[in-house]
């Protein structure tokens, strides 16, 4: 009951987020400082979303000052909305609030094709794509070396709407007719309870898995060097195809082949194929992903190491000389 109410009052009393609280205060910090250091940009970013807000008062206030919107997850179409037992006031005013930044902005940046999409669409205007990427420089000394065991690894959060299930069923199938397999599969990271118990009431799944807990970001790239195959789950939701998490651009930055489950028509696919980095497979294409584990096992045991991926479009300075063209044409 706590949290049913936690939840209500998150989601149609904190609109758009429980950072709303610091508009007010932060614009007038904020109007001082244009004024007195006659700046004459500003980038706003979120989520959290009141931060726009921010930006919508100093655009208001001045209108000269160009504003550029950069929005990291979706506004009022995001899932997460879908948790907080919104009402539909509650909604349209997030809609409201999404439109006024969408169409006051000089200019909007989002992080993947289907947002770009999604934004172009709710404020009938252009929106510029820039994704998220890596630092070259992270990856500069991390060295392959031969593993005594066939290693999988993932990185980052499992949860109910990340769900690793329908490949551990595939590898299980895999170990059934081949017992003498020599597999590890490492989770770092946030992992929800209900997967730990769905891979320790199973003697086979629970004879290769193993759970980590977050690591220093130093220590997980040398870990990657130490890996023969990356497995990436996208969010089972209805804006899946619009998921691009930032560890899967770390992920072709290792060089490392990548095993992804979620959409094959998404905006992670196109990476993937565009980089040559692996395969992607729907849930409930176990036949597919038996066959890729199959493949990659057998690359191990011969000590062949697959390294065709091209990141470059990814590099963070890249990304970053865009952002800096997209600044100065305005």
């Amino acid at each position: 009951m706590f949290q049913r109410m936690s939840s209500w009052v998150r989601g149609n009393l904190l609109i758009p987020d429980p950072r709303v609280f610091w508009v007010t205060p932060a614009s007038k910090v904020l109007k001082n400082l244009i004024e007195s250091r006659d700046i004459d940009k500003v980038i706003t970013t979120g989520p959290p979303h009141s931060i726009h807000l921010i930006g919508l008062k100093i655009k208001k206030k001045f209108p000269a000052v160009k504003w550029i919107v950069d929005l990291r997850d979706p506004w009022s179409e995001w899932d997460l909305l879908d948790t907080l037992l919104l009402t539909d006031a509650a909604r349209e005013r997030h809609r409201k609030l999404e439109r006024r930044v969408l169409q006051n902005a000089d200019r909007v940046i989002t992080i993947a094709p289907f947002h770009v999409t999604q934004f172009e669409r709710l404020g009938g205007r252009k929106v510029d794509l820039i994704t998220n990427g890596f630092d070259t420089d992270d990856f500069e000394k991390v060295q392959r070396t031969k593993t005594a065991k066939f290693t999988i690894r993932h990185t980052g959060v499992v949860d109910e709407l990340r769900d690793p299930r329908p490949f551990m069923l595939a590898l299980r199938e895999i170990f059934e007719t081949t017992p003498d397999m020599q597999v590890v599969v490492e989770f770092i990271g946030n992992v929800n309870s209900a997967f730990k118990e769905f891979v320790k009431e199973d003697i086979i799944l629970s004879s290769f898995t193993k759970f980590t807990n977050t690591i220093p970001h130093k220590e997980l790239l040398q870990l990657y060097g130490q890996t023969d195959l990356l497995l990436l789950i996208l969010a089972h939701t209805a804006l899946a195809p619009g998921n691009l998490p930032g560890k899967l651009f770390e992920y072709l930055a290792s060089g490392i082949q990548i095993m992804a489950v979620g959409p094959v028509m998404g905006d992670a696919a196109d990476v993937i194929h565009q980089a040559k980095a692996g395969e992607i497979f729907e849930r409930n294409d176990e036949a597919a992903m038996v066959s890729m584990l199959r493949r990659q096992y057998d690359l191990w045991r011969s000590g062949s190491v697959v390294s065709t991926t091209d990141a470059t479009p990814f590099t963070r300075k890249k990304l970053t000389d865009q952002l800096i063209s997209l600044i100065t044409s305005l």
